[in-house]
Parts: C-alpha cells; sequence; structure tokens
C-alpha cells in the first residue's frame, strides 16, 4: 500500500481513537454473562455510550481447535445451539471453549479438545485470532491447529453440556459447509484459515482427501 494512504487511514484512525472513557454499574447480570455500560470520549471532542458484554469473571477470550488425528481427518463436534433460526436449532462445529483467567491459548486449545472429544493432539500451532463481536464485546477468538491427535480418554463435559462427536476429511468438510450442516462462522473461518496455514507452510500432507482415500481401496 502506498505510503500516503496509509498516512490518511492512520489519521481516521487517530481522530475517532478512545482518549477516555468511564463505566457505569452493571446494567443486568446473569450467572454466565454480565453487560456493563459506559462513555467513551472520542478524540474528536464526541462521547458516546455503549453496552458491553463479558463473562461473569470479566474474562471473554476463547479458542478454537482444528485437531487433525492420524488418520488425516479433522474433529468436529455437534451441539445444540438454541438461539439457531429454524426447528433443529443443532450445529456442526470444531472443538471450541472460554480461556480460564491466565490460562494460555494452546493450554486451553488442549484442555478443551479433551473435554469435547477425548483426542490428545501432538503439536499445537496458534494460526490466527481475531473479534467476532466488536459492536458489543472485546472478545478474542485464538484459532488453533493440532496435529497427531489421537483418542485416548473419553469425554469430560460439564453438567449442562451435551456434545457429539465424530472425526471427516476436508471434502466432508465442504461439503457440510455448501450444503449448511456447517453454519457457525467461526468454525468456517478456522477451516480455511488452516488450510491456508498448511499450504503456506508446507505441512498440506497432514490432512487428506477423498480422492486419495479411494486410490488406498483399489
Amino acid at each position: 500500500m502506498r505510503d500516503e494512504k496509509i498516512k490518511y487511514i492512520d489519521k481516521l484512525i487517530n481522530d475517532l481513537k478512545v482518549v477516555d472513557y468511564m463505566e457505569h454499574d452493571v446494567v443486568c447480570a446473569t450467572s454466565f454473562i454480565k453487560i456493563k455500560s459506559g462513555n467513551y470520549k472520542l478524540n474528536n471532542g464526541e462521547t458516546i455510550e455503549r453496552e458491553r458484554v463479558t463473562k461473569r469473571n470479566g474474562y471473554m477470550n476463547a479458542v478454537v481447535i482444528c485437531a487433525v488425528t492420524l488418520d488425516k481427518d479433522i474433529a468436529m463436534v455437534v451441539q445444540p445451539r438454541v438461539f439457531l433460526p429454524g426447528d433443529k436449532k443443532v450445529t456442526i462445529e470444531m472443538p471450541a471453549g472460554y480461556l480460564n483467567k491466565d490460562e494460555r491459548v494452546l493450554d486451553a486449545a488442549a484442555r478443551e479438545l479433551l473435554e469435547e472429544t477425548g483426542y490428545v493432539g501432538d503439536k499445537f500451532y496458534l494460526v490466527d485470532s481475531y473479534y467476532p463481536s466488536l459492536g458489543y464485546s472485546g472478545e478474542s477468538i485464538s484459532i488453533v491447529l493440532a496435529t497427531g491427535c489421537k483418542k485416548e480418554k473419553e469425554q469430560d463435559l460439564d453438567s449442562d453440556e451435551y456434545i457429539n462427536y465424530f472425526t471427516a476429511n476436508i471434502e466432508e468438510i465442504r461439503w457440510m459447509i455448501k450444503n449448511k450442516y456447517i453454519v457457525d462462522a467461526t468454525t468456517k473461518l478456522a477451516f480455511y484459515e488452516v488450510i491456508d496455514y498448511l499450504k503456506n507452510n508446507n505441512m498440506l500432507d497432514i490432512i487428506e482427501v477423498n480422492d486419495e482415500k479411494e486410490e488406498k481401496k483399489k
């Protein structure tokens, strides 16, 4: 990008950056989340009021895991998502969950993968991170690739968690995305980000597509 364009964009950003803020009392709180409102003063002299959603402990970062098995498939989970429109209200996703306070991303990825599927990974790679809901939350979701995954234990779910799991190759996952079995934005983004990561790091050989499996059968 041209230097002049970068300077122009930086000026636009500087004009609207937050220079001071004051949060009010909690507007609403449940056993899981709390909502706080606050006034945010911008560098251009204006003040805006916004509501912020966090977990009750004030921490809301999460991790999603693309877990590649020794059979070159990817571990997927099935769970109810009660706010999904329609009758089914069930989605297929990659394993994911919130970080505990002061927990490292890769440690959280290993823990969540084990809890939701019973799989243990050999190596974990931080692929990327993003903010899914900046309109009301500062939550960051980290995308982690786990390789050499194998089934070692049974699921260890929370009392209110109901999760099934299975494995699928990348062509099957593409089919599920195309046919609306997978509608979760985080899973879609993680899938394509991981494929790019594997290509850029010469690691595509750890996954397998349908035509390769058919060749083995012949």
